[in-house]
């Protein structure tokens, strides 16, 4: 075994040997051309000329600019000292000016009262003539009367409102003893809620009232966004013969009165049924006044959903046309979705408008099925004598002569302050949607 691996290590190393023999014995090849060398250091040549040809131009132009800015602040200084010596500035002017700001400084600390207001106004009507002060002095003077105006006239507003309700407040939570006192004006000697019970009995008639009133406003406010945006729709976009004389109908009902149709709406509903049925005294003449655009104030829900179609482009109905909808699907699909804003507008005022109404709920008589607060509120003296001998039996008793007209009326101002409430409670949680739908309703595109 060892002699096979002695014979391999020795074949191994004669190969080497002739490998390293043939190496020495092979000549270098010759250079076949000595011109591409030559070629080579032409183009090695020209191209560091090039690179420092452009090293030498940026630094000439980085000169060039260093140059530039040292004559242009040379030059500034020259002529602003040019300045100063032909108008006989001295370089010091600012420290000369802040010397005779201390010296006037100094001059009004050591005045009186009456000395320092009379410098004050000779100063003011000094800089009154400046050309540049004088303006300026002006424009802010207008200014601030602009801002005391606006303050009167926005205090004044909110005065006159909010004084009745402040005034509501103060008879809901004082006592019967205080009507008489003339002492008692804005804050009670003897507080009592008596007046809200009483008021709330009155009103709300063990809450009957308030539920039918909310169920038959959202009903109105539902049924006159319906028919109003039909409406607003046709006359924006629905173009036909005595559409624009129409509109003008019914922009000019807003100009008539309630009591001038008084009459004539009693004696339609009276001595007309719609299929078979009775209006006077159905809650359904309302709604079907509604229905058909004459509800409270639909003049101005049709307006303003016109306006509202009116500025919306026409590429939605052109598109939604070629999708094959029809009429009906582009208002309910296409139009009325972009006009959310007026729809929350119709319906808060048409909701507000019909939770206060007394004069349909009147002239159709439906109260009487159908109590509502309104009704009940202009009922409040027919009503008290038979409310105070049921509910609060120990009355007459207590304030004997005090509970007459004055406490009546005393009893009236408590119940509109409770049919105020849940408006108000309202107002405070939609306030931001009620103010930003106002803002977006459609009041252009006359």
């Amino acid at each position: 075994m060892t002699s096979k691996k002695d014979e391999d290590m020795k074949k191994k190393d004669l190969k080497n040997q002739d490998v390293k023999k043939d190496m020495l014995n092979k000549k270098p090849k010759p250079i076949k051309s000595v011109s591409k060398i030559k070629d080579n250091n032409k183009a090695l040549t020209s191209t560091a000329v090039l690179m420092a040809e452009s090293i030498k131009a940026e630094e000439d132009e980085r000169i060039a600019v260093e140059h530039d800015d040292i004559n242009t602040k040379l030059c500034y200084e020259r002529a602003l000292h040019d300045f100063y010596k032909a108008n006989d500035i001295s370089e010091n002017l600012a420290a000369q000016h802040k010397r005779e700001e201390a010296d006037r400084l100094e001059k009004l600390n050591n005045m009186t009262f009456f000395q320092e207001i009379k410098y004050k106004i000779g100063r003011f009507h000094h800089d009154l003539h400046d050309p540049v002060k004088g303006k300026i002095i002006r424009a802010n003077t207008l200014a601030g009367i602009g801002k005391i105006l606006r303050f009167v006239v926005l205090f004044g507003l909110a005065f006159v409102i909010l004084l009745p309700f402040f005034q509501k407040i103060s008879f809901a939570i004082r006592s019967p003893f205080d009507i008489s006192d003339p002492q008692v004006i804005w804050i009670p000697k003897h507080w009592s809620t008596l007046n809200i019970q009483i008021g709330y009995e009155l009103l709300t008639k063990d809450g009957s009232s308030f539920i039918n009133t909310l169920i038959l406003s959202a009903t109105i406010a539902f049924l006159q966004v319906i028919a109003t945006a039909i409406a607003g729709y046709a006359f924006a976009r629905l173009k036909f013969k005595g559409s624009g004389f129409i509109f003008a109908l019914v922009i000019a009902s807003l100009a008539i009165p309630d009591s001038a149709l008084s009459l004539s709406r009693s004696l339609f509903f009276t001595y007309n049924t719609f299929f078979g049925m009775h209006l006077v005294g159905n809650i359904f003449a309302m709604y079907m006044m509604t229905i058909f655009g004459q509800g409270i104030r639909s003049a101005i829900f049709i307006f303003l959903f016109r306006q509202t179609f009116r500025g919306l482009p026409l590429e939605l109905e052109e598109s939604a046309s070629i999708d094959g909808a029809n009429v009906l699907r582009t208002f309910w699909s296409v139009m009325l979705p972009n006009a959310r804003s007026t729809i929350v507008t119709v319906g808060l005022f048409a909701f507000i408008w019909q939770y206060n109404d007394y004069y349909f709920a009147t002239l159709f008589n439906y109260a009487n099925k159908m109590p509502l607060l309104t009704t009940s509120l202009a009922g409040t003296t027919d009503h008290m004598g038979s409310v105070l001998f049921t509910n609060f039996p120990t009355i007459q008793q207590e304030f004997g002569e005090v509970v007459g007209n004055e406490f009546y009326e005393l009893i009236a101002d408590t119940e509109a302050l409770l049919m105020m409430l849940p408006l108000l409670i309202g107002y405070f949680f939609i306030q931001k949607l009620f103010v930003e739908s106002i803002e977006r309703s459609g009041i252009t595109g006359m």
